[in-house]
């Protein structure tokens, strides 16, 4: 690879590394909004008389 390219690719790997909180960060929130949305499910098929 030529250094242009290299520069390049440095410059978008730190950009990325600085973004992987907030892209954790989302996946989690994401992730406990799926977890809530199972136990509210679960909790209505629990509710209801059989």
């Amino acid at each position: 690879m030529n250094t242009a390219s290299n520069t390049a690719s440095a410059r978008n790997t730190v950009a990325t590394n600085g973004n992987w909180l907030a892209k954790l960060r989302a996946l989690a929130m994401h992730a406990l909004n799926l977890h809530l949305q199972n136990c509210a499910v679960i909790a209505e098929a629990h509710r209801r008389p059989q």
